[in-house]
């Protein structure tokens, strides 16, 4: 997902006073480096506020004091967005939030007035994310963590504060609570792209089937006990039907059951004396069985339109993908036009590098190539929102059909009832009499008979089965195993290679990531493997924390197309290296680190640099430390965005000159 921080704001109390306005760089590991208790630890919570957090974790003190409104300008695939929330006050959050689409360089500074909700912000931030809307546990086998995925739990791979990112217990923000731990396990094959939502698609409707077809084998196993019973009673039926004279004696002896069944039946149909009709009873059965014939019909046309609405949603699903496969063959056979525009207006006497032709007087077509580009990039952007709607309206689609249709045969069954009762009555005299009742229980007997040999309950099962089959080898073909083992593979090749450039005791050991643990585990010189808490060293701590962020993000930015944000925020991560007396507020410029640990700080650096280089345009990163320019000066990558010292905050002194004692709490 893009999402790259731009601005940070802050809005004063105070009128009068021009917001504070904190700039970033795209694809940049960007550093803000100060003293203590000058806010650097502040902007975490800030951007987590402002992305929709259920709680306001900014500290409480200068900060929550002397602003009224905190923000953010976030890049998105849809443009710039401006996302601002109020300082809660004594509430522990705010609800409200105000949410504008701005133009590069144009955020207008203005105090914020609500206009949207959390609620609504997450909604969007989900369907940038393109994120699916099926849960990720089909079978219902879990305790309840395994909903929908959501932006917010996402937000486990953005964010390192300074209590994190050299923790040995938790590897994970937020991974401290049992809810975002257990939603964290539960959506991590989905965030590797292990579990796709076409895949989540097929074993939600193979579920389903799965259900649906042991209901019908059920009912179709108790017709088969009852005609069961039914046989083993067929030597009763035929006595009493003697008895009754309905049979010659002893003229069915030694035949078949089926000459049995046959004759049997046939005194279901005899002419017996019509019994005495009543004019309310008439009309109480022709008023109901009108009322079912309109409700079967209505039921038909439900169904109709129905599949008619799945049939539009398949040919819409297949031009949406051919529409959206045209724009990106159009976009690549422009993305040239950018790049000429580019040397055409910093070269002079420029020519065209596969022609050799001169470009000059030809800028209003390349332009003109510009423009084009940009009108498709705007319908690929549009485009790109559809897909994530549609795996809901087919399952939903799907299920509104079983319903309709299992409604319908519980009409035509009451129907045919009726019907069948009708046609008894006609064939039947006394009710009351021995031999109407009789007839009455060989009519309901042999039904359950003949309802363990209807073709159509079987019919709809071995359709049923055969979907099943279908989708169980599609879901295997899928090969979810070897494509998880797959993914655990380059994480652990990554991680491994991260951490040898960074300062892990033993650069040889091999690093995997355990994703039912949630935690990384380190190979060992016994041939077994150590997890991250039961290492020592803070600088291994960090290593495998900076290591595992950094190849989960590189995993990330190789998917077609990953929901999690391409942003990673690291607090304090040379805090292991540094002594106490570097973070008392009053840091020494020229204060000499340890060579072994001054290096060790600037491996880190040149690696958060590297990374934000060199993934492909997939990631920010935001590096707040103590650590001053000698760590990463001449490092390529890195952008230095503030140094808060000698004065020099996130929020400015004055903003609170007329508070008594007021002290600055940021960190």
């Amino acid at each position: 997902m893009k999402l790259q921080i731009i601005e940070l704001i802050l809005w004063p109390r105070k009128a009068g006073i021009s917001p504070q306005v904190v700039p970033f760089e795209r694809d940049k590991a960007n550093v803000i480096t100060g003293a203590s208790k000058t806010g650097k630890s502040s902007i975490i919570p800030i951007i987590d506020y402002c992305l929709g957090s259920e709680r306001c974790a900014i500290p409480v003190g200068v900060i929550r004091k002397a602003v009224a409104w905190f923000g953010i300008v976030v890049d998105t695939d849809e443009g710039l967005m401006l996302l601002a929330r109020p300082e809660p006050g004594r509430q522990p959050t705010s609800t409200d939030m105000y949410v504008k689409d701005v133009q590069e360089g144009k955020t207008p500074l203005d105090v914020p007035i609500a206009n949207t909700n959390v609620d609504r912000v997450k909604l969007t931030m989900d369907r940038l994310a393109r994120l699916t809307r099926l849960g990720t546990d089909a079978q219902n086998t879990t305790s309840g963590y395994a909903g929908r995925p959501s932006f917010r739990d996402l937000m486990a791979f953005c964010f390192q504060p300074q209590n994190l990112v050299a923790n040995p217990d938790v590897l994970f923000y937020r991974a401290d609570t049992t809810e975002h731990r257990e939603k964290l396990r539960a959506i991590f094959p989905y965030v590797l792209g292990v579990t796709t939502p076409e895949i989540l698609e097929k074993q939600w409707e193979y579920e389903s089937l799965r259900r649906a077809a042991r209901a019908l084998e059920k009912e179709l196993t108790a017709y088969e006990r009852a005609s069961a019973t039914w046989r083993a009673n067929l030597g009763n039926w035929v006595a009493e039907a003697y008895e009754l004279g309905f049979l010659p004696a002893d003229s069915l002896k030694d035949a078949e059951e089926l000459a049995i069944l046959e004759a049997l039946s046939g005194l279901t149909t005899a002419n017996l004396p019509q019994p005495t009709l009543h004019a309310e009873v008439i009309a109480k059965v022709v008023d109901e069985y009108g009322q079912l014939a309109k409700q079967e019909a209505t039921l038909n046309a439900e169904i109709a339109e129905v599949r008619h609405r799945m049939s539009r949603l398949s040919d819409l699903r297949s031009s949406v993908n051919q529409f959206e496969l045209s724009l990106n063959t159009r976009q690549e056979r422009l993305g040239l036009s950018r790049w000429l525009r580019a040397h055409t207006e910093e070269t002079v006497d420029v020519a065209c590098p596969v022609c050799s032709q001169s470009l000059d007087g030809h800028a209003e077509k390349v332009e003109t190539l510009v423009d084009a580009l940009v009108v498709v990039e705007s319908e690929a952007r549009r485009v790109a929102r559809a897909p994530s709607v549609y795996d809901r309206d087919w399952v939903a689609l799907e299920k509104k059909l079983r319903e309709l249709v299992d409604e319908l045969g519980a009409v035509a069954a009451t129907r045919k009832g009726i019907e069948a009762r009708n046609q008894r009555a006609r064939q039947q005299n006394l009710l009351v009499t021995q031999a109407a009742r009789f007839i009455g229980a060989l009519e309901q007997a042999l039904d359950v008979y003949k309802g363990r040999e209807s073709s159509a309950s079987k019919d709809e099962l071995n359709k049923m089965l055969a979907r099943i089959e279908k989708l169980k080898g599609e879901l295997s073909g899928h090969s979810y195993h070897a494509r998880l083992e797959r993914a655990q593979k380059r994480l652990t090749r990554w991680m491994g290679r991260i951490a040898e450039n960074l300062d892990a005791e033993d650069k040889n050991a091999a690093v995997q990531l355990d994703m039912k643990e949630l935690t990384v585990k380190v190979s060992n010189e016994n041939g077994g493997a150590d997890y991250l808490w039961q290492l020592g060293s803070g600088a291994n701590w960090l290593t495998y924390h900076v290591a595992a962020l950094l190849a989960l993000h590189l995993l990330f930015s190789r998917e077609n197309h990953s929901p999690v944000p391409g942003l990673l925020v690291f607090d304090q991560p040379s805090q292991v290296y540094f002594p106490r007396r570097l973070t008392d507020g009053s840091i020494e410029e020229n204060y000499k680190v340890p060579d072994e640990d001054s290096e060790a700080v600037k491996r880190f650096f040149k690696t958060f640099g590297a990374a934000a280089s060199t993934y492909e345009g997939h990631l920010q990163i935001i590096v707040l430390d103590h650590a001053g320019h000698q760590f990463w000066d001449g490092q390529t990558g890195i952008h230095f965005v503030q140094e808060w010292r000698n004065g020099g905050k996130l929020v400015p002194t004055f903003w609170l000159e007329d508070e008594e004692g007021a002290g600055h709490r940021g960190e």
